[in-house]
């Protein structure tokens, strides 16, 4: 009988979670062979809260890569690395397996232009890092300010009727109840930030964040725009919000979903997410 083989690639989290999203586009974007180990100690990959946890926290491998229990979290026996945080992962992967992603190239017999190099690499990342410092703390850990968390949980994860559900965050429990005020509050701010990104490729006329070709730049923010894009919908439905013109910012969000590894990391697992419980 044939054993299994594990790839040098293992990747743990699950697909319903943004900061796994992540690391599976970037992922599909190297085309290296990878494992997806269903890894979560809240959420079953329904999505839905007060599913059935996947477990794997305990998994020895998981735990040498991800010493606070945090996903995704990954391994890679080709060089030893075992890392956690989606944003040193993705740095990491593209630096060793598609360094196009950190920015352009410059040719060997140019050596003199490796200063732009770094400095469109640099550019790329500080978009990571706005990511992190500025959109992401209004973005998580279900607080008033928790723009994306305070819409999910409304409008995708409750139970019809807006029935009280508990939620987890880093290991603290709550109960949450529909609030139309929270819905508002949140779309607002959401409305906001994206308006800024509009704002930005419009000025920019690039047609990704940081230039004329994808890089690291894009993969954080794009993971938040597909999710806003679906949420949007809801509350334009259920005539929650107003409608926002941010054509630019849709058209990159385009340009995303015509790339198959965007497609096969972000799109699927959120469409599938945001899908009516049976």
């Amino acid at each position: 009988m044939k054993q299994a083989t594990t790839r040098r690639l293992v990747l743990y989290g699950r697909s319903s979670s943004l900061n796994t999203q992540r690391v599976l586009w970037c992922l599909h974007e190297t085309g290296v062979p990878f494992d997806l180990r269903l890894t979560s100690a809240t959420l079953g990959e329904s999505g839905r809260l007060g599913g059935t946890a996947f477990g794997g926290t305990e998994d020895p491998g998981f735990v040498r890569c991800s010493p606070f229990g945090q996903i995704p979290a990954l391994s890679d026996s080709a060089t030893g690395a075992q890392l956690w945080e989606s944003a040193s992962i993705i740095r990491y992967l593209a630096a060793v397996y598609k360094p196009s992603l950190l920015g352009p190239a410059v040719p060997a017999y140019r050596p003199q232009e490796a200063g732009y190099r770094l400095a469109q690499a640099a550019r790329a990342s500080a978009w990571m890092d706005y990511h992190l410092s500025t959109f992401a703390p209004g973005a998580n850990i279900y607080g008033h300010d928790d723009f994306m968390g305070n819409l999910m949980t409304h409008l995708v994860r409750m139970p019809a009727g807006g029935a009280p559900v508990t939620v987890a965050a880093h290991g603290a429990q709550r109960q949450m109840q529909f609030c139309d005020e929270t819905v508002a509050r949140a779309a607002e701010a959401a409305a906001a930030q994206f308006g800024r990104l509009d704002a930005h490729l419009r000025s920019a006329g690039t047609p990704y964040l940081a230039g004329d070709e994808l890089t690291v730049a894009d993969i954080p923010l794009g993971v938040e725009a597909f999710r806003w894009s679906l949420l949007r919908r809801r509350l334009q439905a259920a005539a929650a919000a107003a409608a926002v013109d941010t054509p630019s910012l849709d058209g990159w969000l385009e340009r995303l979903r015509g790339r198959v590894a965007f497609v096969r990391g972000v799109v699927e697992p959120e469409e599938e997410h945001h899908a009516p419980t049976p």
